[in-house]
This record gives C-alpha cells, sequence and structure tokens, in this order.
C-alpha cells in the first residue's frame, strides 16, 4: 500500500515538473516571437548629420597687411635751457606755449650785467697783452742792432790787437800797447756776450708775451661767447612746448625752461611681433621700402612713412622690434609727438593663397573638407599669416574644394554634413560626354526628326556616335526631346 501511494506521489511531481517545462516554452517562444515582430516594425536608424557652413577656397594673389599701433615722436626736438645765472630781462613774444618760432628769432635774455663788465675786462687785458707783445718786439730789434755795433766793435779791437802783434813781432811796438789792445779786445768781447744776453731776454719777453697774448684772447672768446649765450635764439622752426619762464624770474645755469620741436620732421614707432619682423626681412630685399600707412582720428587721408631704423635693443618687458618710419605728406602739422595712431604695414604680395576664416582651421593645422557623399575630411593646411579673422593659407592642395567655415565640437573626420552658404558650382564643361542610353535616345530622336536636312542629320549621328557632344548641341537635343 505504501508503495503505490509514493508511486502515485512521483507520478504527480512528474506531471507537475511537464507542465511547467511546457509552460516556459511557450512563454520563451511568445517572447521571441513578439521581438521579433517589434524588429520587423521599428523603423530602421538614419544616420545623423550637421548643418555647416561652408566657403570655398579660391586662389589669389594677395598682400598680406600687419595692423598695429604706434606713437607720434620727432625726429629733432632741442632742449632750451638756461646758459647763465640771473634774472630774465627780455622774453620774446612767441615764447610760450604752443608758439611758433622762426631760426634765429630771440627767445629770451638773462641779465647781461656781470657778463657784459667781464667782457670789458677781457677785452682790456687782451688790449695790454697786445701791447706787450708789441714792446718786446721793438725792444728786440733795438737789442739785435746793440749786438751788431758790439760785434762790430770786437772785430775792430781784434784788428787792433793783431797790428800790435805784428809790431811787437818786428820790434817795433811796446809791450804797453800790446796789452792795452788785448784788453780792449777782451772788453769787446765781454759786451757782445752781454748783447747776445739780453737778446735771449728779448726773445723771451716775446714769448712770454705771446703767451700772455693768446691767454687773453682765450679769455676774451669765452667772455664774449658767455655774454652772446645769455641771449637765447631758435635754432631751428619749430613749436615750443613746455614753457616755463616769467619776465623778471631767476634762472640758474642749465634749467630747462622749454622744448622746441620741428613739427614737420616726426617719425611713428611702433611694435612688431618677432615672426613678423623676420617674415619681412625675409621677404623684402630692401626693407626700407616696406609701405607703411598711418590713420589719424579726424584725417580722412591715411598718412605714408617710409622705415628708416630698428630699435638696436630690446627694452626690458618687451618684446618683437620697435620700428622708426618717418612720416611725409601735408597732413602732418596736424599730428604732434605723443599722439596715439594707427599704422597699417603692407607685405609683399604673396602669390597662389588663400584667406580663410581663423576658425576653420584647428591647433594641429587641419581644416575640414566637403568631400564625397557630403562627409568631412581632414585636411592639413600651411599657415602663413593672420589677418585678423583671417587667415592667410597655401591654397595648393584646397583650390577648388568647400571647407567648414567654423569647426564645431561635433565635427570630425567622417561626419556628414548639410553644407550652406555660397557654394561654387563647379563650370560645366564644354563637351559633354554620352552615356549608351543617351546615344540611343538621341539616334532614336534625330532619325525621327523629318524636319531636319539630310546633311545636318548626317552630321550628328556622326557626333553622337562618337559619344561626344558640345553643351550647347547636348542642350538643343534634350530640349528637342522635351528633357
Amino acid at each position: 500500500m505504501r508503495f503505490f501511494n509514493r508511486g502515485l506521489f512521483g507520478l504527480l511531481l512528474l506531471a507537475v515538473t511537464g507542465a511547467l517545462i511546457s509552460t516556459a516554452v511557450v512563454v520563451f517562444l511568445s517572447a521571441q516571437a513578439e521581438k521579433a515582430q517589434q524588429q520587423q516594425n521599428k523603423r530602421p536608424t538614419r544616420e545623423r548629420s550637421f548643418s555647416v557652413d561652408v566657403v570655398t577656397v579660391t586662389p589669389s594673389d594677395i598682400a598680406p597687411t600687419i595692423a598695429t599701433y604706434g606713437q607720434i615722436v620727432a625726429d629733432r626736438s632741442l632742449q632750451i635751457r638756461a646758459t647763465g645765472n640771473g634774472a630774465l630781462v627780455e622774453i620774446s613774444e612767441n615764447f610760450q606755449e604752443g608758439g611758433r618760432v622762426q631760426a634765429g628769432e630771440v627767445l629770451f635774455q638773462i641779465d647781461p650785467a656781470s657778463a657784459a663788465a667781464s667782457a670789458a675786462l677781457s677785452e682790456t687785458q687782451l688790449a695790454e697783452a697786445k701791447l706787450e707783445v708789441a714792446e718786446a718786439n721793438e725792444a728786440i730789434i733795438l737789442i739785435q742792432d746793440e749786438l751788431s755795433a758790439a760785434v762790430r766793435q770786437l772785430d775792430l779791437r781784434n784788428q787792433a790787437l793783431a797790428r800790435q802783434e805784428s809790431l811787437q813781432t818786428r820790434g817795433v811796438g811796446t809791450n804797453a800797447t800790446l796789452e792795452t789792445a788785448e784788453i780792449s779786445a777782451a772788453s769787446a768781447e765781454t759786451a757782445v756776450l752781454s748783447k747776445r744776453q739780453a737778446l735771449a731776454t728779448a726773445q723771451s719777453r716775446i714769448n712770454r708775451a705771446s703767451t700772455a697774448l693768446a691767454r687773453a684772447e682765450i679769455n676774451h672768446t669765452e667772455a664774449t661767447r658767455i655774454l652772446d649765450g645769455l641771449t637765447v635764439r631758435a635754432k631751428f622752426d619749430g613749436v615750443l612746448s613746455g614753457v616755463s619762464a616769467v619776465l623778471g624770474r631767476l634762472v640758474n645755469v642749465n634749467e630747462q625752461l622749454g622744448n622746441l620741436i620741428a613739427p614737420s620732421e616726426l617719425s611713428v614707432s611702433f611694435q612688431l611681433s618677432s615672426a613678423e619682423f623676420a617674415n619681412l626681412r625675409a621677404d623684402v630685399e630692401n626693407f626700407n621700402s616696406v609701405e607703411v600707412l598711418v590713420f589719424f582720428k579726424g584725417i580722412d587721408q591715411a598718412i605714408s612713412a617710409q622705415i628708416e631704423r630698428v630699435n638696436a635693443a630690446v627694452e626690458e618687458g618687451q618684446t618683437g622690434r620697435e620700428i622708426f618710419a618717418s612720416l611725409s605728406g601735408r597732413n602732418i602739422d596736424t599730428l604732434r609727438p605723443g599722439d596715439f595712431v594707427s599704422v597699417v604695414v603692407t607685405e609683399p604680395t604673396i602669390r597662389n593663397v588663400a584667406l580663410i576664416p581663423a576658425g576653420a582651421i584647428n591647433a594641429a593645422g587641419e581644416v575640414l573638407v566637403v568631400g564625397p557623399e557630403n562627409r568631412l575630411l581632414a585636411q592639413p593646411v600651411q599657415l602663413l599669416r593672420k589677418q585678423g579673422d583671417m587667415i592667410l593659407v597655401s591654397s595648393s592642395q584646397l583650390a577648388g574644394k568647400n571647407i567648414v567655415k567654423v569647426r564645431g565640437p561635433q565635427l570630425g573626420a567622417g561626419i556628414r554634413v548639410e553644407p550652406r552658404g555660397a557654394l561654387e558650382i563647379p563650370p560645366e564643361p564644354d563637351v559633354i560626354i554620352l552615356s549608351e542610353a543617351e546615344k540611343q535616345a538621341f539616334t532614336k530622336s534625330i532619325s525621327e526628326n523629318t524636319r531636319m536636312p539630310a546633311e545636318m542629320k548626317a552630321n550628328m549621328l556622326r557626333a553622337v556616335a562618337k559619344g561626344e557632344l558640345p553643351k550647347a548641341r547636348y542642350d538643343r537635343l534634350k530640349r528637342a526631346r522635351g528633357g
């Protein structure tokens, strides 16, 4: 009995297990069918595309420009300083801020009383020195005459001594007479030596007098210079600035009283980066021939300038190069040293280049080109210059291609896009290559045309048979067929 009960219980478990397995199989098959049905009803995924602005690369010859700022500086200026101590006793009416003066015009004069007295005293000393030189010259003439007389006296005494010696030899003369003649000759020789000594002293007097005269002339020249320097004159035509002079004011020597500036001799100082300077030096044979234009508010026309020099050193805290260009033109008078101006430097023309937006290139020097099926291609380019928001690149590999104006973070090589903007339509060829279907259609159309002359029909059929037609004839045949 127990065995029978256990058998029934086992059969029951087996039936329940089979039912559960059958249910699981049915549920699995139902789920697979439902999934397959959903996949059949689901729409195919469409590839995403982005709208982009494009520009067509057109090669051309472009002269790059460098835009910068500069400051006007004076080529010719002069600091006007006091040349002595004293009070200002005379001031020109034009010696004021912004006053225009002419070359040689008296600007101001310092009290000349003391300097005039020194000049008069030096003139008196000069006259005394000249008088001393004249007296010394006259004295030496007299001494030279006395020396000549002494020399003649010595000759006579020597002749007398020789005569007495001759008489003594013949036994006619006496010893006392001979001694007297010898003493007279010795005295005459002493007198000659004395006169020669006097002549040397007179010559030294002349030398001392000449030295004193030269010293007096130097003192007189210096005193006259100081006196003349108290009257300050304009060295050239110009405009005054920084004037600080009042009639009667006491001034000290070397005190600055103003500045004189030549308004027609101005230059502009501006900075170029090291790369810009290197490009100019490399592309231009004569660096001074580079065209420079200066723009100033209030002046409609640009002022031309010519590069003259480059600063020899780079100042501390600065980079690049400081350039100086002299201004020329009729509008220079409106400028003043210290004015800030805009400067445009035109470089030599570069051939076969293109000007594209600066946002079209990335840090790796690549642009995105619209390729087949409107997919983007990464194209490396050679960056030549920066022109504000535009850049100048070599167009040897980009001529006629459409590139993306501004690269977005979502754009990259292989992305499909929808181009927008002024796409350049490639020129249609003058000769159209016919497909086989077009050749058959055109042959049938020409053959069925009963109004066409036989000779023209034959020519047209030969041209169609070759597979090439001029564009104008191709268009006429399409219109005739209603295409």
